[in-house]
């Protein structure tokens, strides 16, 4: 058998005092940060709120993490950054990332957070926006007298051949382009509707204001809301919309003359 000798003077000493340098220090993270995400989240439980709208139609005798491991693991990992399915085969050991999602055995690798992203249906997605809605109205003790809705979407770029997945000239790539809702006052989040990368048009605003607003004023019927946009929300279904249900609004204007007389003919 060979002989293993263990140097531990590598340096020399530094003021007098030894320097020595060995490799029992045990397992390393470079992402400590997220345990702060962690106590966070746990304080708001988005995530458990999420999981429940989940349907998990896995054969029991071939699970080894559960539907919270997997949601945890890819919300944390996208929040640190690692946003690529395959950086699961890498992080799937870190003591972190384990401890975050309450696991002491390695967490799911690639090909199994591939097939949990997939099973997500249209229908599930619904549930999960509307769940996300939920936990917003739940995050105050009582219905404020009025809220903001800031309305907007944004780029999110692709590097593969995702479903419904478009080239965007503004942006200049393929990519989804998901509305997200924000409360103005507070900044908290209301809403994300994941959608095809392309702006949307106003029967599709219409449609999304509906169910979101429509939930809202079911717990909170006598809120004042106030609905703000840039340029592309205004359009005609959008002001009609607003007129039919009391609604305040402050969007910017696009040069298009039946966009301008419509928004007169309402002011």
């Amino acid at each position: 058998m060979g002989k293993h000798t263990k140097q531990t003077m590598l340096f020399k000493d530094f003021s007098n005092k030894k320097v020595e340098v060995d490799f029992d220090g045990g397992e390393i993270t470079s992402d400590a940060g997220i345990l702060f995400l962690r106590e966070t989240e746990s304080q708001t439980g988005i995530i458990d709120t999420v999981c429940k709208v989940l349907n998990d139609k896995r054969n029991p005798s071939y699970v080894k993490h559960n539907i919270r491991q997997l949601l945890s693991q890819r919300v944390f990992q996208i929040a640190a950054g690692y946003e690529d399915g395959n950086d699961c085969n890498e992080l799937r050991n870190d003591p972190i990332y384990k401890i975050s999602c309450d696991s002491e055995q390695a967490l799911a690798s690639q090909p199994t957070t591939c097939r949990f992203e997939n099973s997500i249906s249209r229908g599930t997605l619904y549930r999960i926006a509307r769940a996300l809605v939920d936990a917003f109205i739940a995050s105050y003790d009582k219905a404020p007298p009025a809220i903001i809705l800031d309305i907007d979407d944004t780029a999110a770029p692709v590097y593969g051949g995702q479903q419904l997945s478009l080239f965007n000239a503004y942006h200049g790539c393929h990519c989804y382009m998901p509305i997200h809702i924000y409360e103005g006052h507070s900044g908290r989040l209301i809403s994300t509707i994941l959608r095809p990368g392309k702006r949307p048009g106003g029967k599709e605003i219409v449609s999304i204001l509906k169910r979101i607003i429509g939930h809202i004023r079911k717990r909170w019927p006598h809120v004042a809301i106030l609905l703000r946009g840039d340029g592309h929300y205004s359009c005609p279904e959008v002001f009609d919309y607003c007129a039919e249900n009391n609604l305040k609004y402050v969007f910017g204007f696009r040069s298009y003359p039946t966009v301008m007389r419509k928004a007169a003919a309402l002011c």
